[in-house]
């Protein structure tokens, strides 16, 4: 976590709650104490009123996705209905209060020198992990470039955001309704084989998307020897550590295949974003 993060976990007023199409909601919380956070972080969300906090139980991990010009002591969070606690909050109105857990987790710092540019994969809604992330190279005058990957053009509310910020945003979709037929990983198989050798030294790959997106990202930015970040999704009970039910396992970058030893990390608090090198897929 940055060390300059101030974790609260408050009741929070809604102060908008706008459909965005496909099951997409854009979910804006006020906090009269903003706290400072990092692009990657996330928090946990109650999943009702605060007066229904306990059903369900437990609450579910949302990356912190701000908006330009998002109102001083806002927090938004980007997210799809996906199942009963998505539907839930889906159905929550402005006025009404959640309670939420943040700034939580380590956000993305990716190692790189100097003149290399982000590039960003992300799968589904996994933008909401990438977004704050080109927004904040775009201020610091970097010029990042967006490969999105989705089911199908309905579903591309998850790249809007992004490209109307002005960042270069690539589309592949499942069924070919938009942009190139296939998948994230495609995109960025195609766009380091378009840079030709130069890429390694020019790219650095932030990744976040399911499992199975992020696992082929990682592997086509390995065969073109390009370094690679993820952020990875996992169920998570706590947010901070303490049940250890999001382990993932790792190893050092350098050690053999065979006979390495095999670190299990907690994705809540040493991620969500690692390096994707040292997963073990």
């Amino acid at each position: 976590m940055s060390s300059s993060a101030r974790v609260f976990d408050l009741p929070l007023t809604i102060e908008a709650h706008e459909p965005l199409g496909a099951s997409h909601h854009l979910l804006t919380l006020f906090t009269s104490n903003p706290a400072r956070w990092d692009p990657g972080q996330f928090a946990m969300i109650s999943l009702g009123q605060e007066a229904q906090a306990a059903d369900p139980l437990l609450r579910r991990p949302f990356s912190i996705f701000n908006l330009p010009g998002s109102p001083a002591g806002a927090l938004q969070f980007f997210y799809k209905v996906l199942g009963r606690g998505t539907a839930l909050l889906s159905r929550a109105r402005p006025g009404e209060s959640i309670r939420c857990l943040a700034p939580l987790g380590n956000g993305f710092a990716p190692r790189r020198a100097q003149g290399q540019r982000l590039l960003l994969v992300a799968g589904g809604i996994g933008s909401a992990s990438l977004h704050p992330l080109g927004l904040q190279e775009t201020a610091s005058g970097g010029r990042p470039v967006m490969l999105y990957g989705c089911r199908t053009e309905a579903e591309l509310a998850g790249a809007r955001p992004t490209r109307d910020a002005g960042i270069e945003v690539r589309v592949a979709t499942d069924d070919g309704s938009a942009g190139r037929r296939g998948f994230a990983s495609d995109l960025l198989d195609d766009f380091l084989k378009e840079q030709g050798p130069s890429a390694r030294n020019a790219w650095v790959v932030c990744a976040c998307g399911p499992t199975a997106m992020m696992r082929a990202t990682a592997a086509v930015a390995a065969r073109h020897g390009v370094d690679c970040y993820a952020s990875l999704e996992s169920p998570m009970a706590c947010g901070f550590g303490v049940c250890v039910g999001c382990v993932v396992g790792t190893t050092g970058i350098s050690e053999p295949a065979e006979g390495r030893v095999v670190r299990y990390r907690r994705i809540c608090v040493d991620g969500p974003v690692f390096d994707a090198a040292r997963v073990i897929w």
